[in-house]
């Protein structure tokens, strides 16, 4: 897939300039670059969502990453008060670095309610943080990735116009810049080149479904 990206307290800089970051931020690239057109079309008649392309996208990212070593549905914080999903990390990986310091990313992968997306945003940056709570996954002086539909994927991949979208996303940045305190790369899938989703409903049965049509 095509996407685009912005960063805030300058993630991408630090990517560049730190190996072990670099790294991790080059299996998240290959992992996009390898979602295809064919292959989302692929996947949508075995995903849950058949309507919009958020889950057949959402699942193939599950796939490259986990084959690239990441841990899904990690745990942010110790105690059992905090095994939910509201307190988990879509994706995180951790690496030493030559001084034998934890360092790693944490990622949202975010195709949900626009409501949503302030809580989203401060999760990779609560996996970055000393915090009263004890730690279940730390990325120590890590970056945060968010991932999320750019509006065109939006208005081409079928998906729901509440979702929090790309350009929405970049808007909360500054207004929460003094608690967003990590360095995070805002990261913006752009529709599919050759086809898109179309939402019919049927006559008979007044019931909506997903049709894929070429561009």
């Amino acid at each position: 897939m095509k996407y685009i990206t912005t960063d805030h307290n300058n993630g991408l800089d630090i990517v560049k300039s730190n190996p072990e970051l670099g790294s991790l931020w080059s299996e998240i690239e290959s992992a996009l670059s390898s979602i295809t057109d064919e292959r989302i079309k692929a996947q949508v008649p075995l995903s849950n969502n058949k309507m919009s392309l958020s889950s057949a996208i959402n699942d193939l990212i599950d796939v490259e990453l986990k084959k690239r070593g990441w841990t899904a549905q990690s745990a942010i914080f110790q105690g059992d008060q905090y095994k939910d999903k509201n307190w988990r990390l879509d994706f995180s990986k951790r690496v030493e670095n030559p001084k034998k310091d934890i360092t790693g990313m944490a990622v949202e992968v975010a195709f949900n309610h626009g409501e949503a997306i302030a809580w989203n945003l401060m999760k990779p940056n609560l996996a970055a943080e000393i915090n009263h709570v004890g730690t279940q996954t730390n990325i120590g002086a890590g970056v945060g990735i968010y991932i999320c539909a750019t509006k065109s994927l939006k208005k081409a991949g079928g998906f729901d116009g509440a979702v929090g979208e790309y350009e929405k996303v970049l808007r909360y940045l500054l207004p929460m810049a003094q608690k967003l305190t990590r360095p995070l790369i805002i990261v913006g899938l752009e529709a599919p080149e050759t086809f898109k989703i179309v939402k019919r409903k049927d006559p008979v049965t007044k019931k909506n479904s997903g049709e894929l049509q070429p561009i």
